[in-house]
């Protein structure tokens, strides 16, 4: 079966060269680590072994030219463009870079695609080739407790890729990627794909509490402040025991 890709993430983490890794051509166009030349949802099919593979790259968050509100409305676009939607919402983070900023994202991922969102998401970080041998439950033990309880919300599904990998050890990656968005359209085999249904059910959410998405968003920004507080509070009171 066709297996459908959205791909989400901040801007420079990798997003469109992951999508060059996955379809093993460089039809998405990237301009380095720190900046993103993205900026409007693409879509890209390819045959993997014989098995149509269809990806949608998506612009990345925190753009210097682009502002947030501006960028989650184009990526709210993607299902359109692998109807009747994704089997996995790919985001894609960079190990090197702020775990705050990747827990605002996570935040704007609920603000697009509601809170189902999270059964369909897989996390994917780059960078393999520079951690040095530095093992996936490593690299997540490492990070700040909220992107943890995050990936935890996602059910754990991780993966590392080298997007400098050629050959046998890109498909090898590839491959490992294809066995978790099988084992995840098993898991949501009653609803194998995020629909349009569920952004719009998400939509009429958003209108019924009568808040825009930006609002939305610093709502949940202002969750996990809380969160961190009491994360703080309950380590003070612990050490005070």
């Amino acid at each position: 079966p066709p297996a459908p890709i959205v791909l989400v993430g901040n801007s420079g983490s990798g997003i469109s060269v992951t999508g060059n890794t996955i379809l093993g051509s460089k039809v998405f166009q990237f301009g380095g680590p720190l900046r993103s030349t993205t900026i409007a949802c693409q879509k890209e099919e390819a045959r993997l072994k014989g098995r149509k593979v269809v990806v949608v790259d998506t612009p990345g968050f925190h753009h210097i030219y682009c502002s947030d509100e501006n960028t989650a409305a184009e990526v709210s676009k993607c299902v359109k463009f692998c109807s009747p939607g994704p089997h996995v919402i790919l985001h894609v983070m960079d190990p090197f870079r702020s775990s705050q900023k990747e827990v605002k994202m996570a935040q704007w991922i609920k603000v697009i695609f509601g809170l189902k969102a999270k059964d369909y998401t897989i996390i994917l970080f780059t960078h393999k080739n520079f951690l040095k041998g530095e093992s996936l439950g490593d690299l997540i033990y490492s990070r700040d407790e909220n992107l943890k309880k995050y990936i935890a919300e996602c059910g754990n599904r991780c993966l590392v890729f080298n997007n400098e990998a050629k050959g046998v050890e890109r498909e090898a990656q590839v491959t490992e990627l294809m066995t978790m968005i099988d084992a995840l359209v098993e898991t949501n085999r009653h609803a194998p794909c995020y629909s349009a249904d569920m952004m719009n059910f998400k939509k009429t959410w958003v209108s019924d509490i009568k808040m825009p998405a930006v609002s939305i968003y610093r709502y949940f920004q202002r969750l996990y402040v809380r969160n961190a507080l009491l994360l703080v509070w309950e380590k003070i009171c612990f050490l005070n025991g």
